[in-house]
């Protein structure tokens, strides 16, 4: 079953990469999403103090750190259409291989390599990007204080596993729903 799995995972990396100028778009909105995270959990304690001449940094801080999130989703529901695109284009394939026998839980698999990958990506890049923004806003005169390390390690944990786990829940549904059609529907809606 592990070899099989392997197999699908291969498989999958296979076909993401032969499509990958077709995935870049959601890579870049995915990590402008991940930049956002990080570079606003970097500079979080410069937002609530600017916030509390406002009334209320905490709200202030919560509500940027709201949106940042927000982008961050839409990369990855970007993603997502990216991957239902893309089994649309693939069904007589999951058909042939459905037809082969091959068990659905390695075609699932092979699958979702495309959206997994394609989100882990852009939110590394995003995520080392902000990181790096964000350790030198103090160096380049963007805030006054130091920034926590620990926030920045916050903020990139946060961007990628909302990233790929937002990815995932948006891109099983149709990705299943093509798994489980039967062989000869898939092989003639092509």
């Amino acid at each position: 079953m592990i070899a099989s799995l392997y197999r699908a995972v291969a498989y999958g990396t296979m076909a993401a990469w032969r499509r990958r100028r077709l995935l870049t778009l959601p890579v870049v909105t995915v990590a402008t999403g991940a930049f956002l995270v990080v570079l606003v959990m970097a500079l979080m304690p410069a937002v609530r103090r600017q916030g509390e001449t406002l009334g209320s940094g905490a709200s202030v801080g919560r509500a940027t750190l709201a949106i940042a999130v927000v982008v961050l989703l839409v990369g990855a529901f970007e993603v997502a259409i990216a991957a239902t695109r893309s089994i649309n284009q693939r069904s007589a394939e999951i058909g042939v291989l459905s037809t082969f026998g091959v068990p659905h839980r390695c075609t699932l698999g092979a699958l979702l390599v495309e959206p997994v990958a394609t989100a882990t990506a852009g939110a590394l890049i995003g995520a080392f990007v902000g990181g790096v923004f964000g350790l030198g806003a103090p160096a380049i005169g963007l805030i006054d204080d130091t920034v926590n390390a620990g926030d920045v390690l916050t903020g990139i944990v946060l961007a990628v596993g909302v990233s790929v786990v937002a990815a995932i829940a948006a891109s099983a549904v149709p990705t299943v729903r093509a798994v489980r059609r039967p062989p000869l529907a898939s092989l003639s809606s092509s």
